[in-house]
């Protein structure tokens, strides 16, 4: 297969998992909605309450995005306030490390089983129809992985594409890559699984699937800052503390790449789970430090944006 024909199937795979992210989601609020709104109404007394709501918000919606667009809401309609919105974003990135984690631990081969048992419970009358349509979107999520993953195999020896990934080994270029392919397919999601699957092929090495996952992370906050545009200024304040919230993650890091990189690298020796483990680490790490640093972070978030 030519690397032509490979990447329009890739950008096809994309497009399936793009439409099924969505029509899960929608199956998710449609279904779970209003409870995961009095969740965020209710679970916001303590921060640790407000991480676990935004970790379990994000894992229903399978979407970090959704959860801060639907929290920037929030705080603008006074159903949350600002500083009770920052734990939940924190608990958002913890949550959008799911996808990444179920890759590499071989969810994809349970996509055919997955779209099958919706499909059936679906179209059959029982008790548990109406979780079949979920279920058959949620598989689909996963089988657009799988796909990519068949597609991109014989492409391991193709010398023009190896060339490029040995030319593009450089840590800034790979956190550009995440933050602009993340801005433009307005996914994080997307963009570490497919690094999970890149990677599992030998496409990707290990600091490039962190810097790409970086990039992400940073990305992922455009689509909360353009939604807190024209709201008011809590609204505004929560878009701004999920973006520089990421952004000091990332800075805060740097430093430590290359010790990190040798510590995953000693946890497990398959790069997929490596991949994955160092999106959870980096993720759990950055929210664990803004939680013990919640308070001043709110001041200074309140400073820039009055």
């Amino acid at each position: 297969m030519s690397v032509s024909s490979a990447l329009l199937i890739i950008l096809a795979c994309v497009t399936l998992f793009l439409f099924a992210t969505h029509k899960f989601s929608r199956q998710m609020e449609l279904r779970a909605g209003r409870r995961l709104k009095r969740l965020l109404n209710r679970f916001t007394a303590t921060p640790l309450r407000g991480l676990a709501t935004g970790f379990f918000t994000t894992a229903a919606f399978q979407s970090s995005t959704a959860t801060t667009v639907m929290l920037v809401g929030f705080v603008n309609a006074r159903l949350v306030s600002f500083m009770e919105s920052l734990p939940i974003i924190f608990g958002a990135n913890i949550g959008s490390t799911l996808t990444s984690q179920l890759i590499a631990w071989n969810a994809l081969y349970l996509a055919p089983y997955l779209l099958l048992a919706g499909f059936l419970l679906e179209r059959i009358p029982n008790r548990y129809q109406r979780y079949g349509r979920p279920m058959f979107y949620f598989g689909l999520i996963f089988f657009s992985f799988l796909l990519i993953s068949i597609v991109i195999e014989p492409l391991k020896s193709n010398p023009f594409l190896l060339s490029f990934l040995e030319n593009s080994d450089s840590l800034l270029m790979a956190i550009l890559i995440g933050f602009v392919f993340t801005i433009i397919f307005q996914s994080s999601g997307l963009a570490s699984g497919l690094v999970v699957v890149f990677a599992s092929q030998g496409f990707l090495s290990l600091p490039q699937a962190i810097g790409i996952i970086l990039g992400a992370n940073i990305g992922t906050t455009s689509t909360a800052l353009l939604a807190a545009l024209f709201l008011d200024r809590a609204a505004k304040q929560t878009a701004v503390a999920h973006f520089l919230f990421n952004v000091g993650g990332v800075l805060l890091f740097l430093p430590f790449i290359t010790p990190f990189v040798y510590f995953i690298s000693a946890l497990d020796g398959n790069i997929t789970r490596q991949v994955a483990n160092a999106h959870l680490l980096f993720n759990v790490g950055t929210a664990v430090i803004f939680l013990i640093f919640i308070v001043p972070f709110g001041r200074l978030i309140r400073q820039i944006v009055k």
